[in-house]
């Protein structure tokens, strides 16, 4: 069988794969995240964030605000 990577998001979500895995009988590894990995997810996910927020605005579903009143702001 070919293995699989599953990302979890809380540790919730960390217990009940390994409990699953445990029930199930399959070996599980769990492998550490490099530093490097870890900046390129966390761009990953705010890059996508952004482009949720981008695309809500689109649908009228969120209101942005403009640069003007961004820096008005300060």
């Amino acid at each position: 069988m070919q293995p699989i990577i599953l990302h979890p998001q809380t540790p919730d979500e960390m217990r009940l794969v390994k409990q699953f895995a445990k029930v199930m009988k399959i070996k599980a590894a769990q492998v550490k995240e490099t530093p490097a990995q870890k900046r390129e997810r966390e761009f990953l996910d705010k890059l996508e964030r952004g482009a949720r927020q981008v695309k809500d605005h689109l649908d009228g579903k969120i209101k942005l605000k403009s640069a003007r009143e961004l820096l008005d702001e300060l």
